[in-house]
């Protein structure tokens, strides 16, 4: 074979041919673990590991040519598509749905969803490479955001230097892959060079990196050095054979010219998914007859993969992920105390149900404008008759008489919290919640407040997005299996979230540093007083005015700072004045239930991804909704994951769980549905 000079190089640093490699490396780290099963030959490390190298290799090259281009734009929404919510997807789907089949591994539901959690927080190597690449691009976009030059570069090797340094739970794995990422990047910095280089020129180059990959090769097997197999010292042998080596694969198969081969290129496209979609059954791999069996698993996880790729990444938006889950999460829970087998059926139908709602039927809802009214009346209707069909003492959820009881006792002169709900649990509801709902107590139905909320709701959507949109709003609201639920038990919790969207959604059009700071003074008591009705609102309020609160000047920050804070704490007044000693020392004070839930140590997660969310919604109300959602389904997410690695108890459909704080997520999912179709 003859090239011209510079030909071989360019063409090798093609995004046909980098993306043609990374389907060489897909097939032959596939091929790589069927063999290794079989314990064939030592020597096999030179061909399987090193692609590994230049995977990471081609993603460092392709990520800094992305940044020449676009720059560090929508770089985590990518990562989070690309990436992160592929994988979620089908760690659930592995641990949900294999099981059921005869081929798949058989345990309860407990167990799947401690499966899930070990492989989603990292306690386990099975999927190292998803975590470090994530990794990779953590430090990437740190380096790239705040430093430049040689600043950059110098940061980038620390990084990599310490990770080489480090003994994680996946082993040498990552260390001996810790200079790889960034000679990728380092490719694209210098590529003027590389695609300078004469065809002589890369077959020394080639030839030189064998040369390094076989001494490192050669000293590692030295039986003295051999025995420091497990410790630091050996990555030192290992991360200099992997990427020599993964460097020399990729002129060497550059030459076969692998973009010809349509089923190369399309192993390229998919190489991400092919990788987590075997990685799970390498371990059915037992002789030749089990090969047809781990194809057959893997095949099947990757169409499900696809599926992914085909209805969902690029057609669903965050919110309406969101939306999807919190609902489906209502449905698998409460069908699987009917069977697992129905709990599965219910579950697949729901996602197929919402999918459907949500990408065919609301873009046409409009030309069947007088259907969607009746069926929206209807449900609002049935909403009514629903809650007064259901005696509220019969329901094992005693959120409606934490505040009935309460406000009982406040009318009749009694210390309010001294009362119990009809459970003989604790309630402590704060003030002004407890003001708004007694017109409603007085209409013998504090489940009522609900129908006021979403009254509210849906004015501000008709006010603000339109009488179109409300359409939409209301259609969502019915159709939510999680906002049945609501009022079925006459929660106050979806009502408290309805609340703040409403008045978010209201002054959303005028909101602007200018707006913000000439009306600071009422804003901070707004804060104040939506803070009296429960903690957790504190989040969308702290996501939406943190941008705002920074760019103040130090003496108006302190001011509605404190100003907030005093009219929070003028509001329990009355109640400190009424009897100290209960309000102050008794287990069920206003606040201690409510600042139950979490775990002190979560903030140091909280914090900077509140910042995060906070400082990227620049304004816009459908960024601003979206990340609303999402920091409030984290934290409740984080808050159980912990609470169950420290009871040991995985099964989020227990009592111990309260699945419907996801629910406080769903007005903002709405919002952000409605905004988004706008863009």
């Amino acid at each position: 074979m003859h090239f011209e000079v510079s030909h071989i190089t360019m063409e090798m640093l093609s995004r046909t041919n980098t993306q043609a490699l990374k389907g060489v490396a897909i097939i032959a780290i596939v091929v790589f673990h069927i063999l290794w099963r079989f314990d064939i030959s030592p020597l096999l490390n030179l061909w399987g590991a090193p692609f590994v190298t230049v995977f990471l290799v081609l993603s460092g090259y392709g990520l800094e040519e992305s940044f020449r281009r676009n720059g560090l734009d929508s770089f985590w929404l990518k990562r989070l598509t690309k990436v992160v919510l592929p994988f979620i997807f089908f760690v659930c789907a592995y641990n949900y749905l294999f099981p059921f089949f005869p081929l798949g591994d058989k345990f309860p539901a407990e167990e799947a969803m401690h499966r899930c959690l070990d492989e989603l927080i990292y306690s386990g190597p099975k999927f190292w490479f998803v975590f470090f690449i994530l990794k990779c691009y953590a430090v990437y976009w740190i380096g790239t955001r705040f430093l430049s030059g040689r600043l950059r570069l110098l940061f980038f090797f620390v990084c990599a230097f310490i990770c080489l340094n480090l003994r994680t739970s996946c082993g040498h794995l990552e260390a001996e892959q810790s200079f790889s990422f960034l000679t990728g990047v380092l490719l694209s910095m210098y590529k003027d060079r590389v695609e300078a280089l004469s065809y002589k020129e890369v077959g020394r180059w080639t030839l030189l990196l064998l040369f390094v990959a076989a001494a490192f090769f050669c000293l590692k097997a030295i039986p003295q050095l051999h025995e420091l197999k497990g410790t630091v010292a050996y990555n030192y042998l290992l991360c200099p054979f992997r990427l020599s080596l993964g460097l020399a694969y990729i002129p060497l198969f550059s030459m076969l010219r692998p973009g010809r081969s349509g089923f190369v290129k399309l192993a390229g496209n998919y190489s991400f998914e092919i990788y987590i979609a075997h990685m799970p059954f390498i371990g059915l791999i037992t002789d030749v007859r089990s090969i047809a069996t781990f194809l057959a698993c893997s095949a099947l996880s990757l169409a499900i993969l696809l599926i992914y790729r085909r209805f969902v990444e690029g057609k669903l938006t965050i919110a309406e992920a969101l939306f999807i889950v919190i609902n489906v999460l209502f449905v698998a829970k409460y069908s699987a105390r009917v069977s697992e087998t129905a709990s599965l059926c219910a579950t697949l139908l729901a996602i197929v149900f919402y999918y459907v709602l949500l990408r065919l039927v609301l873009p046409y809802i409009y030309i069947y404008k007088r259907v969607a009214i009746c069926v929206c009346l209807m449900g609002f209707v049935g909403m009514i008759v629903l809650q007064y069909c259901i005696d509220p003492y019969s329901v094992q959820v005693d959120r409606w008489s934490a505040l009935h009881f309460p406000i009982q006792n406040l009318l009749d002169g009694i210390y309010p919290y001294t009362a119990s709900t009809h459970l003989g649990g604790n309630a402590s509801p704060f003030p002004i919640w407890q003001l708004l709902h007694i017109p409603f107590y007085l209409l013998g139905n504090v489940g009522l407040s609900f129908f006021a909320a979403v009254t509210l709701f849906i004015w501000s959507c008709w006010k603000v997005q339109g009488r179109d949109k409300i359409l939409i709003v209301s259609m969502l609201l019915c159709s939510s299996v999680a906002v049945w639920y609501e009022v079925l038990v006459r929660s106050d919790l979806i009502t408290n979230m309805l609340l703040v969207a409403s008045i978010f959604n209201l002054f959303s059009r005028n909101l602007s540093q200018q707006w913000i700071e000439r009306h600071q003074w009422w804003i901070a008591c707004l804060v104040g007083l939506l803070a009296s009705t429960r903690v957790i609102v504190l989040i969308p309020i702290t996501i939406l005015l943190l941008p705002y609160f920074v760019k103040m000047n130090w003496r108006n920050q302190l001011g509605v700072s404190l100003l907030a804070i005093t009219v929070f704490a003028l509001t329990f007044v009355p109640f400190a004045i009424w009897d100290w000693q209960e309000f102050y020392y008794f287990q069920n004070n206003p606040w201690r239930l409510q600042t139950s839930q979490g775990n002190l140590s979560d903030f140091l997660l909280f914090v900077p991804l509140a910042v995060f969310l906070a400082m990227t919604h620049k304004g816009i109300a459908f960024r601003y909704c979206r990340n609303s959602a999402l920091m409030l389904v984290a934290f409740v997410v984080v808050t159980f994951v912990h609470n169950m690695y420290l009871s040991e108890n995985f099964d989020l459909f227990s009592s111990a769980y309260d699945i419907t704080y996801f629910s406080t997520a769903l007005p903002f999912c709405m919002l952000g549905i409605v905004e988004e179709d706008d863009i």
